[in-house]
């Protein structure tokens, strides 16, 4: 079996989307700017907020990268502003959300991961 190098390892996570990881292996490896590892955990943050609505891994990313539930919520707020305007509504659609048993908007479910932020993702 043939060995990949980081950088195509790297380059084959960003492909197949797979955002955490890439940022991952960014860092870890040094492959890339500290910016556009910053790019890599903000998809990887968007990816499993809004389009996984995993409330426990956006918490866990979140204090992973060191960000505030301050920033986080800044930062999604801000990003399902931007698919609004863009009129791409797929991640922003109510979902079944297995906490409350409801259907939850994206909103909603923002609204309640904040609201729980403190004893989300905590063992």
């Amino acid at each position: 079996m043939e060995e990949r190098s980081s950088e195509d390892q790297l380059k084959l996570e960003i492909e197949r989307k797979h955002y955490a990881r890439a940022a991952l292996l960014a860092a870890s490896m040094k492959l890339l700017p500290a910016e556009e590892v910053k790019e890599l955990r903000l998809k990887a943050l968007w990816q499993i907020s809004a389009v996984s609505r995993n409330a426990a891994g956006t918490g866990i990313l979140g204090r992973e990268y060191g960000w505030t539930k301050e920033e986080v919520a800044e930062y999604l707020k801000t990003m399902a502003k931007r698919e609004k305007e863009h009129g791409v509504y797929k991640a922003l659609e109510p979902c079944y959300d297995q906490i409350t048993g409801k259907y939850l908007s994206f909103d909603e479910w923002l609204e309640q991961l904040l609201k729980h932020w403190d004893n989300i993702g905590v063992p």
